[in-house]
């Protein structure tokens, strides 16, 4: 994008950007002052929602911008804190290599998408890791830090998934893959998504039998190339999960 001058603004959620591209001048303004620094490659501004913005830059740049909802952030925290209601700290032309890997891995997939739930996981990955380096809680609280999957080795466990799913995939080999006993890889995965495991692959199952069927496929093979162990099990799961039956997708 050229450069740009936007004028001041309330934000409506949380706001990220990410720089993708070489370093550029960055500034923001805070009242009657402007500030400015270089914003580096891989470097972020985040602010949380109700913050007042009015950003720009004086150089092109090539970057990721996220809105982050706040009943995303509040319904990923409803396990890990008395109340989930969270916002972030402001960040100005902060380095964070750890974000910039999610990022770029989102903006890849967003631009030659392969599975709609990997795309979910990144977006899930970015937000939670966020919360645990630049997050507070109520009261000024900060968020305990926790261990997570890389970029990298969520990609490895996704297609992992992806690949076995219809013959049945075991926690303990996406597990191995990745370098983790099955325990430690459970609670890294949960961490990481906002998801255990098992959630994540009946989601993924829920997913690929809702495409198939949609395209065509009968019931009972759509139920065999999602991993289920039959139609009547694909339909026990449709009707408890999705509170519908898989035959209301069939095409007319």
């Amino acid at each position: 994008m050229p450069p740009h001058v936007y004028r001041e603004h309330v934000l409506v959620g949380h706001r990220l950007i990410v720089n993708l591209g070489d370093a550029v001048r960055f500034g923001w303004k805070r009242g009657d002052q402007t500030r400015e620094a270089s914003l580096q490659t891989g470097g972020l501004c985040l602010q949380t929602e109700g913050d007042l913005n009015a950003p720009f830059w004086r150089d092109e740049m090539t970057f990721a911008a996220v809105a982050i909802a706040p009943e995303l952030v509040e319904r990923l925290l409803e396990e890990r804190t008395p109340s989930p209601t969270a916002t972030f700290l402001e960040r100005r032309c902060y380095d964070e290599p750890t974000a910039y890997a999610y990022a770029r891995a989102l903006a890849a997939e967003l631009s030659s998408p392969s599975e709609p739930t990997y795309a979910e996981a990144l977006g899930h990955a970015l937000t939670l890791h966020l919360l645990s380096a630049h997050g507070q809680a109520e009261g000024g609280k900060r968020l305990a830090p926790r261990g997570k999957l890389g970029p990298g080795q969520l990609r490895v466990a996704v297609d992992l998934a992806h690949e076995r799913l219809s013959g049945g995939v075991a926690l303990g080999e996406i597990a191995g893959a990745v370098g983790y006993s099955p325990f430690q890889f459970a609670r890294l995965f949960k961490a990481t998504v906002g998801l255990a495991p098992h959630q994540y692959l009946l989601r993924l199952r829920l997913e690929r039998a809702q495409r198939l069927i949609g395209q065509g496929l009968g019931l009972a093979e759509a139920a065999l190339a999602s991993g289920f162990y039959d139609q009547a099990h694909m339909t026990n799961v449709f009707r408890k999960q999705l509170g519908r039956t898989p035959s209301s997708l069939q095409p007319a």
